[in-house]
């Protein structure tokens, strides 16, 4: 199955005197998504809901941010389970066990968000915890909606509402 991620938010800039800051908001895109496509289906006379083509969350952009291992006190149930890093930590990255965890330590969260996806299980709280606090530079971090069409058929229309939805991937702050 193919996972499409669809970065949608709306931009306000800020700017003051000595600052520039893009802000950006996504809460509740998921919702606008499946509106828009309801719409369409119905329009076009389908019987079909968003729900019954698609597996949707919304999930961090990248892997590595669910990985806390730089915050030490950090609750057990706010970080992401360990899965052997004990074993492999000080390894070369190009070493075949450390790769072999790297693939293990993906797999394991492509599954999660799947359960999470089709309603299996409620997200995990390390989950929630990951893509609620700030980064080392205040900001929140950046998420996706992740769509997984559930019949190979409805690939396209994922690519296109891709097309169509997805923003520019520049955000910036400037001081001075």
């Amino acid at each position: 199955m193919k996972t499409f991620k669809i970065k949608i938010h709306s931009t306000v800039d800020l700017i003051t005197n000595s600052s520039t800051v893009i802000f950006t908001y996504q809460d509740g895109c998921d919702k606008a998504v499946k509106e828009l496509v309801n719409t369409m289906l119905k329009t076009f006379g389908k019987t079909e809901t968003f729900d019954d083509i698609f597996y949707a969350g919304i999930f961090l952009d990248g892997n590595d941010s669910y990985f806390l291992d730089d915050e030490e006190d950090i609750e057990d149930e706010n970080k992401f389970p360990e899965l052997g890093w004990t074993e492999v930590m000080d390894l070369n990255w190009s070493d075949p066990k450390m790769v072999e965890w790297r693939e293990s330590r993906e797999k394991y969260l492509k599954d999660i968000k799947l359960q999470v996806m089709k309603g299996e299980i409620e997200k995990p709280q390390w989950m929630k915890y990951a893509e609620e606090r700030e980064q080392y530079d205040y900001y929140a971090p950046d998420t996706s909606l992740e769509l997984i069409p559930k019949d190979e058929k409805y690939s396209e229309l994922a690519n296109q509402l891709l097309k169509y939805l997805n923003t520019p991937g520049h955000e910036a702050t400037r001081d001075g």
